[in-house]
Parts: structure tokens; sequence; C-alpha cells
């Protein structure tokens, strides 16, 4: 299905194409060129940046480099920096631990950027994205004369709402993957709060990636100019947990010999994330009340108290007002933390999501070991569909690994490649995954998974069976005749 922010004048546009190395400079240029847009590639940033007003780019796509010292990583922001100043919109391209680079890009003008192992269809996406924000931008400048209403650059230079809105409203959907509707309605509440101060609080099971929604949080935020400070509250032991939260003097204790600043000290000007905030030990709890309420934290040993400007987003897998039933979680605390809640739905409520996080792991794993593509069968693809993921992406994630490397040297994944499905570590039975009846024969196992194959299919195809015919190897017009064979058996089936 066409993407509906393509545009048919793409032949008309250059992409400016930044990476260092040699394969991922020829897999980018080539899913660039495969939309139609003109692709000038470089090795070298400084490169680009000196032909930049020369050759006027659409869109600049760069691709920073991890081996790159960092006194010489300033090349990356000239580059941001002059693209900003033509207005031309910046994707970046980073390794999952080049955080802190890239929110400084991003402060610089860079409008948005994705993770690695990077999808080339993700990657067009972005790139219509942007051009089509640019030329929303272009289209108010020449409606607002300057001297009226100043236009405001493309890209997250603005450190205030506005900019966080405007300028880098994608970022969240290069750290939330997701189409379903359920994903939409999280990544809405992502771009409204994150510019704000407000404290929020993430739910869902784990495995859902609360996480990432706190790190889309942050890089839309006017704080993403300083790393997120994260602490698991459930993986430290009480008794040193307190001294991770504040910190303590020189003196303190025994082994204290020199001061230690904490996290929430750490955190200053920046963003605060509190994972597995249910796990909190109670007594540690009013001291939590105290630095969110008052703002301020007294190091351990410590007398005068300190100021800190530190957001806190926090997150849990477990159910925080049953716990305040119960008298595990302090009532005030919970309503101090709950002001802004996100809850992130389960894989299961969200399986249109799937074939995203399918195409993107088998991509991921693929180029991690130095694979030819690999592609999911479409039986195997409709198998994981109708699977309940109570591990959810995580588990998901590890299917997919486990089915890459059990593959082979084959281009197809089957379904015996995957593991056999689990519910909360039992083995599932195979009539409550497909729906089937107990005792149902051979020919209704058989009908019920080609029912559900081609169900699936259609619905990848938006319901287009020429398509879908292609994708399952079939002749169009028998296609046609399974879908109303099948269906007759499915009605006979349910009134049996």
């Amino acid at each position: 299905m066409a993407d509906p922010l393509f545009n048919s004048d793409s032949q008309q546009r250059l992409i400016l194409l930044v990476a260092s190395g040699e394969d991922d400079r020829r897999y980018l240029h080539s899913a660039l060129e495969s939309r139609g847009y003109r692709v000038e590639s470089s090795a070298s940033p400084k490169h680009v940046t000196d032909r930049m007003r020369h050759l006027q780019p659409s869109a600049v796509v760069l691709d920073l480099d991890e081996e790159l010292p960092a006194e010489d990583r300033q090349i990356y922001g000239d580059l941001v920096k002059q693209a900003s100043v033509l207005s031309t919109p910046t994707i970046l391209l980073s390794a999952e631990h080049e955080f802190e680079t890239v929110a400084k890009l991003l402060a610089q003008g860079a409008t948005d950027y994705l993770t690695r192992p990077v999808m080339a269809d993700m990657l067009l996406h972005r790139v219509e994205v942007a051009l089509l924000a640019a030329r929303r931008h272009l289209r108010r400048a020449s409606d607002h004369p300057a001297d009226e209403h100043p236009p405001r650059a493309v890209g997250p230079r603005n450190s205030g709402e506005e900019g966080a809105r405007e300028g880098v409203g994608a970022v969240a959907t290069g750290m939330l993957v997701g189409r379903s509707q359920a994903m939409k309605e999280v990544m809405e509440l992502v771009t409204m709060v994150a510019a704000k101060q407000t404290t929020v609080l993430i739910t869902g099971e784990t495995g859902t990636g609360k996480e990432r929604v706190a790190q889309a949080i942050h890089a839309l935020s006017p704080r993403r100019g300083r790393e997120m400070v994260s602490v698991n509250c459930g993986g430290i032991p009480a008794t040193l947990l307190e001294d991770e939260f504040f910190g303590h003097v020189k003196g303190a204790f025994t082994d204290a010999h020199q001061s230690r600043a904490g996290r929430f000290e750490q955190a200053h000007g920046g963003n605060l994330f509190l994972d597995e905030i249910g796990d909190l030990p109670l007594e540690l709890q009013p001291k939590l009340l105290r630095a969110v309420q008052e703002r301020e934290i007294h190091r351990i040993g410590g007398v005068e108290p300190l100021r800190v400007d530190t957001r806190i987003i926090a997150a849990t897998n477990a159910d925080l007002w049953n716990r305040v039933q119960v008298g595990q979680f302090r009532e005030d605390l919970f309503y101090r933390i709950n002001v802004f809640p996100i809850h992130l739905p389960p894989l299961r409520e969200r399986r249109k999501d799937i074939p995203l996080f399918l195409d993107m792991f088998v991509e991921q794993f693929c180029r991690r070991d130095g694979l030819s593509p690999k592609q999911i069968h479409p039986a195997a693809e409709a198998m994981l569909m109708s699977r309940q993921w109570p591990g959810n992406i995580r588990e998901l994630e590890n299917a997919v690994e486990m089915a890459v490397i059990r593959s082979q040297e084959r281009t197809v994944i089957e379904i015996g490649d995957f593991p056999v499905a689990r519910e909360s570590g039992q083995p599932t039975d195979s009539s409550s995954e497909t729906g089937l009846r107990p005792g149902a024969g051979y020919k209704e196992i058989v009908g019920r998974f080609e029912r559900e194959l081609i169900r699936q299919v259609l619905d990848r195809t938006a319901g287009n069976k020429t398509q879908a015919a292609d994708v399952l190897q079939l002749k169009r017009t028998t296609l046609v005749e399974k879908i109303k064979k099948l269906g007759q058996a499915g009605q006979a089936a349910s009134g049996a």
C-alpha cells in the first residue's frame, strides 16, 4: 500500500546522504533512489557541508560514525547548522547508545532521527514526513511577511514548547514503533506532555517498551540537551538506593572517602527516569515524596538542602493503586507521580504492530550477524500474529533472533524456525492459540489456519486480492475461490 505522504514530484528532489561505511552508504543510497529521489552520497560530512549552498538539497540524511573521535564531531554540528540556516531538514541515523550526541544535534537544528538498524521503509517514510513539514513551513512563511510574523525554523532549535511540538514531532515515532490505534494514542500523549514540566507515570506489562516511551518524552522535551538519567528502583538493594538517589557527603559513613552526587543532582536541568517505581522500598518513599514535591534533597550526612530542577518520568508494571490499598505504596506519593498517566498496551492488543516489529528485528539480526536479507513466510507471520505474547515485544524479539539463527542459510524463515508458544512459562494448547474447538479434525485445523493466513495477508494488502495473491503465490482466481470456500466452511463449523 502506498505511503499517503508519498508525492509524485519526489523525482525532482535531491537528498544528500552522508555515511562513512561503504555498505551502509550503498544500502541507504539504493533505498532512497528506489523511491525516485536524486541522491548525492558522500563519506565526508565536511564535503557535504561545503557544497550545501550550491546544491540546495531538499533534505539531508546523516549517518553518525561511532568511530569518529570526539574532537572531530564538531563537523556534524556544522553540517546540521548549515542545513538549518537553509531550512533543510536533517535526519540523523545513530546507534542507540549515542543518545547524547543525537540530543546535541537535535538542539542545534536536526529535524529527526532513527536508531540503527534502519529499515528502508521507515527511513523513506521519515524523509517524506520531514519534507512535508518543510513545505508547510515555507507555505506559512510566504503567507506571513517577515516583519509581521518571523517564520520559525524547521527543526528543534527552539527550546520552548513550540519548538518541541513543531520541530521534532516525529522524533517520538522514531523510538515508538506502531501503526495501531492504541500506539497512535500513546504517541499523541507523548507529544502532548513532552514539552511540559509535568511528572509522567508510564504503566504497562513487562516488555512493552516503557523505557522507550520515556526516551521519546525526553527527546521531545526542552531538556533533551542533557542526558536522561535512569534508576531501576527494583534492581538496587534498599540499603544502597538512598545513596543512589541522593548521594552522600564525605565522611557520611565508613567508606565515604569523598562526596558523591546522587541521580537527582545528576539529572539537574534534565529528566530522571525512575523505572519499576512500584518496587521502591516503603521506608524510602517519604524521602522521594519530599524530593518530588519540594524539589530539594539532602545528601546522606548532609545538613543543607540542595535545590534540584529535575523532571520525573516514572514507570511500573505493577498496579500501583492496588499496592496503595494493601499498604505497600504511599497514597500521597501515588498522587504526586500519577499526574499524567500513559498506559502502554500489551502486544496482544496491538497486533497490527507485529509485522513492523518482525521486519525490524529480522533486518536487525541479519545485519548484526552479516547474513543475507531474510523474510518471514506469510504462514509463519500469521501464526506469530495469533499468539498472545505474554512477554510482549521482548519475547517477540527473542523469538525472531532464534528463528533467524535456526533458518541458517535459507532466505525465508519458516514456522518451524520459531520457538513453541508459551503462556506464563507453560506450553500453549494449540486449540486455545488458534481458536479451534476441542476434537477438531485435520480438515478443520488446516482450514482454520489457511483462513487466518489469508485474512492476515489481506489485511496487509488493504484488501487488494491481486496483491494478496502475489504474496501467497496463488492465481487471483484461486484466491477468490479459496475465500469463498473457506467462508462457507467457517460458517458451517461455527454452526456445528
